[in-house]
């Protein structure tokens, strides 16, 4: 029987780590980390004891066939004897975005589980971690109950403050409205009174009125839980493994990372926190990818990413240029027709994010490659799909990857779009940040060309999505979240893991790395012919990727 103190530590643990259900063809083994860390502050009952239950579906996870549940201490040393036995150990860890349901983690892990077990035939060697931080849904119901309980949370929540003056405001207005409408006998000087009363008033309340809005989108609730619960939870995750495993000094456990966009923000500082910053080399920004005992870091795949366009620009302001420079291989996956990132994430951070003109303000996952020719000639440009930054030397083995910045844009109409070399000052003579991230345009992107339809947009093919074409692409992405079967609906923030060939890519970059990819689609030969290979491919999906030149160097002709 447990000690009281034991029991307490159970209690209090900062996760749970519940194990999936192997068949005949498992030889990955599989976890799902959720941590416990509360939606509420005032909840009273540990979160562990309602909330997690729902999400250990048996249909996807061990059972214990009654028994007690088993402590995350003893997961956590289920794994490090797994990774030690290993003779080439690897970690990959997926992390959700914002308001996913518990229901939504657990169904985009089994989904990940289920690809690699038949696709990555390498027993032994991967463990898959998919992890669950606190994030809130703002309709779906959860811990906060339904949204109507969600609302009247958020208004008996409002601060004594703002509740007295939208009450305030709102009589006022009523009032006022009242009279100016049934009155007719007032003054002038009466009717501007009031009239002016009205529009104050009016005001006053729609302001407290927006932030009730801001409230129940659960935007700024979830940025809160992914900063505070979802990055040191999965530090504290990566340190007791760390502690754990046993493994001689030459040998290391490579850590990889799938993020999808608001999970792109908990990796990137989970990665900045591991990255120790009185290591000598990080100092002389020349850092490797070794991190605490025992991890190296290996490949990270941000998709949709929800954070500034910061983080690839050079300068003092970029807090993860010396962390992100750890990981040995970087991905990007982008589309400028994201609605959630290019409306919903950009509004809510006008009020935080430290941005004086509109296009630094937007995220990284709106990012798009230059894809047309000319930029001053709209009407006849010619798309260009495939790695856009190849640059031949010789007809033979030559050849080079020019400079990201050169190619990389923001854009949000065909009068607003600024190359990144044009928003500041680039240096050629060192590695800048962009340089370390091979970067997928999925605009434009479809599976099968003759489809009329993209997978992350409509696919229009032109240098710009405008305002007509944002209305249609609305229109897509509602139908496609009544009903997912919609063939023309558009899903623009997760579609990516419905495409064939994007979800291949996301999964098996983050799994095999570049080079294993490039062989699952037989792509085999010398450097430059691999290229071109891959470029092909990549043509014909219509997706524009800019390769990171520390993948392929330059080579010049003997």
């Amino acid at each position: 029987m447990n000690s009281p103190d034991k029991k307490n530590l159970a209690d209090n643990q900062p996760y749970k780590i519940y194990e999936f259900k192997k068949t005949n063809q498992s030889n990955i083994s599989g976890y799902l980390v959720v941590s416990t860390a509360k939606l509420n502050v005032e909840t009273s009952e540990d979160n562990s004891k309602s909330y997690l239950s729902s999400v250990a579906n048996k249909k996807f996870f061990q059972s214990n066939d009654g028994e007690a549940e088993p402590s995350a201490q003893n997961m956590i040393e289920k794994i490090a004897k797994s990774l030690s036995s290993s003779p080439e150990p690897e970690i990959i860890i997926n992390i959700h975005g914002y308001s996913s349901t518990p229901s939504d983690t657990e169904t985009g892990c089994q989904k990940i589980y289920e690809y690699v077990n038949t696709h990555i035939q390498q027993p032994n060697k991967y463990i898959f971690i998919g992890y669950r931080w606190p994030s809130e849904n703002p309709i779906k119901t959860d811990e906060s109950g339904n949204f109507r309980q969600k609302l009247i949370n958020s208004l008996s929540s409002l601060p004594t403050l703002l509740a007295i003056n939208l009450v305030l405001g709102l009589t006022i207005s009523i009032w006022s409205a009242i009279v100016l409408l049934f009155l007719n006998i007032l003054s002038n000087s009466a009717v501007h009174f009031f009239t002016a009363m009205l529009i104050l008033f009016g005001i006053i309340s729609s302001i407290i009125f927006t932030l009730i809005i801001l409230r129940i989108s659960t935007y700024f609730r979830d940025t809160y839980r992914a900063s505070n619960y979802g990055v040191t939870d999965l530090v504290e995750l990566l340190r007791q493994l760390d502690c754990t495993v046993k493994l001689p000094p030459n040998k290391r456990i490579k850590l990889s990372f799938i993020s999808h966009s608001m999970g792109c923000f908990v990796v990137t500082d989970v990665i900045r926190i591991l990255s120790d910053v009185f290591d000598v080399k990080s100092i002389n920004k020349k850092p490797d990818s070794d991190i605490g005992n025992v991890f190296r870091l290996s490949r990270l795949v941000l998709v949709a990413a929800d954070i500034p366009v910061e983080s690839i620009l050079p300068g003092r302001a970029n807090f993860l240029r010396s962390s992100l420079r750890r990981c040995e291989e970087a991905y990007i996956f982008c589309n400028e027709g994201d609605l959630a990132l290019r409306f919903t994430s950009t509004a809510a951070n006008y009020f935080s994010f430290p941005a004086r003109t509109r296009i630094s303000g937007y995220r990284l996952g709106n990012i798009t490659v230059k894809h047309f020719n000319n930029k001053n000639d709209l009407v006849g440009y010619t798309p260009r799909y495939g790695v856009v930054n190849l640059q031949i030397q010789d007809s033979d083995k030559g050849y080079r990857l020019d400079n990201p910045y050169k190619y990389l844009e923001i854009r949000s109409s065909n009068r607003e779009h600024r190359r990144l070399e044009e928003i500041t000052k680039i240096s050629e003579n060192s590695v800048q940040p962009a340089d370390l991230f091979t970067y997928f345009d999925c605009t434009d992107y479809k599976d099968e060309p003759q489809k009329q339809i993209g997978i992350v947009s409509d696919a229009i093919q032109k240098p710009a999505i405008n305002l007509g074409n944002y209305i249609f692409l609305t229109w897509a992405f509602i139908r496609k979240s009544i009903n997912n079967r919609d063939a023309q609906g558009v899903d623009t923030h997760t579609g990516y893991f419905e495409g064939d060939f994007s979800q291949k890519a996301i999964y098996e970059l983050a799994f095999l790395g570049f080079q294993g990819f490039l062989h699952s689609l037989s792509i085999e030969g010398e450097e430059l012919e691999q290229i071109h290979a891959f470029s092909q491919k990549c043509q014909s999906k219509q997706i524009q990727v800019i390769l990171a030149p520390q993948i392929y160097q330059e080579k010049t002709p003997d």
